[in-house]
């Protein structure tokens, strides 16, 4: 077996039940001409998020081909794991200019990085999880695109800009990324059409949203309204976030940050495990209707910056 470093398991943690919004009206659903063919059939026995045990695939180390075969390959141990939702990092065509490679840098909303393979290649991954019972979700990055997306060309009031340069998200040193504009309805209506379209056209169950909390509650808001009218669809709806309004904007999750940063503190720091009480009443504030907080020992943020799991916590590779 190889290193924990090489995948990823997120643990969902059942409990019981950073406040912030974007200060705006939340605005209802829109409704969008149907522009993409239902694939299949859709998934029927969609997991319960309050049953969730999520296990995020980083394509590119998770096995030697680093594409969608690769994973399809080994679903029968990630199902023997206790896994019931694959969560895959970004599957789309990465940008060059600026670039530095990252997945999080999405060049065309609507195609597939030929890295990874085709859209038939997924949608095989995705049948094939789905005869495994288990839902598969994708990562969405609805905050920023790469500086070579065909939107920055075709819509540029579709970015953000400041005397008349678009700038990259402020405050994040993310200069490998343009910051969208959430002021332009046009932009959130193309935005929310595509992540519509990766339902229908790979039969997916739901999204991972990168950076929830940079992009305005009233979008999510209006995004998530308009995911849910698609009835044939039952979706979850992961916030990589740790605002409470994630919920009432419609997400199933939000992410454990606390919870992390708690257990290595008492794994490392021998503090006490009644820190987890803390981030107990403090992650779940405004979480109702069996929302959940996802808790995790690690993600692909987590090791690059702080270890794998051996790091941090020990243990044998093999």
């Amino acid at each position: 077996m190889k290193a924990v470093s090489i995948y990823i398991l997120l643990l969902l943690l059942i409990g019981c039940k950073k406040s912030g919004s974007s200060g705006e009206e939340p605005q209802g659903p829109v409704v969008i001409e149907q522009d993409a063919v239902q694939y299949g059939t859709p998934f029927s026995n969609v997991t319960d998020k309050q049953d969730a045990v999520i296990y995020q695939v980083n394509m590119r180390v998770f096995s030697q081909q680093g594409n969608f075969a690769g994973v399809i390959a080994r679903l029968d141990s990630i199902r023997a794991l206790g896994i019931n939702v694959i969560y895959l990092m970004p599957i789309y065509p990465v940008g060059i200019l600026n670039s530095v490679n990252s997945p999080y840098c999405v060049k065309d909303y609507k195609a597939v990085n030929s890295e990874f393979g085709t859209l038939d290649d997924l949608r095989v991954l995705v049948d094939s999880a789905h005869k495994k019972n288990m839902s598969v979700i994708l990562d969405w990055v609805a905050n920023h695109t790469s500086w070579d997306n065909e939107w920055m060309s075709s819509h540029r009031s579709w970015y953000l800009q400041q005397g008349g340069n678009v700038v990259s998200p402020p405050g994040t040193g993310w200069n490998d990324v343009a910051q969208l504009n959430f002021d332009n309805s046009e932009m959130r209506l193309a935005m929310i059409r595509a992540m519509r379209f990766w339902v229908l056209t790979a039969n997916i169950d739901g999204f991972r949203c990168d950076y929830a909390d940079g992009t305005p509650v009233d979008f999510w808001k209006q995004a998530i309204d308009t995911l849910r009218n698609m009835s044939a669809h039952t979706l979850l709806l992961l916030a990589e976030g740790s605002r409470s309004a994630n919920y009432s904007a419609g997400f199933d999750f939000n992410f454990g940050f606390n919870f992390y940063g708690q257990i290595k503190n008492i794994y490392k720091n021998n503090q006490s495990v009644q820190l987890i009480d803390g981030a107990n009443s403090t992650e779940y504030n405004g979480a109702s209707a069996g929302k959940q907080v996802v808790r995790y020992l690690t993600n692909h943020d987590v090791n690059s910056s702080d270890g794998t799991p051996l790091d941090l916590f020990g243990g044998n590779s093999q």
